[in-house]
């Protein structure tokens, strides 16, 4: 799925806004029961932090980001807290580059609510 694609969703799902769990779509659960489907695609990719990913070697493009262990996203509080905040900034589209500043917030209540 090209980069271009994955764009045009991630507008439609900050559009959309708070889903939480889709049972209806076809792909559910592609990670766990109960996940958050609010974002299909993360619009923090690439993060670039390695508590979420790692670069690894493609050998057609080099090192790309891969961050397929991460789970942060489909987390309803992290989901409930990004959409929140996108709708109080304006954010409508995830080339805004003020969604890397939501990043920091949304890792903190991702650690603090999934830690044991």
């Amino acid at each position: 799925m090209g980069l271009d694609i994955i764009k045009s969703r991630v507008n439609r799902e900050i559009e959309k806004g708070w889903i939480g769990p889709d049972r209806s779509c076809e792909y559910y659960p592609c990670h766990y029961d109960g996940m958050d489907c609010t974002f299909c695609y993360c619009p923090f990719f690439p993060c670039k932090d390695p508590r979420y990913g790692r670069y690894v070697e493609n050998p057609k493009l080099g090192p790309v980001w891969d961050c397929s262990d991460c789970l942060m996203i489909h987390h309803t509080a992290v989901c409930k807290h990004v959409i929140a905040r996108m709708r109080e900034m304006g954010i409508t589209q995830c080339t805004d580059p003020r969604i890397g500043g939501l990043f920091d917030e949304a890792a903190e209540i991702y650690e603090r609510e999934s830690s044991p």
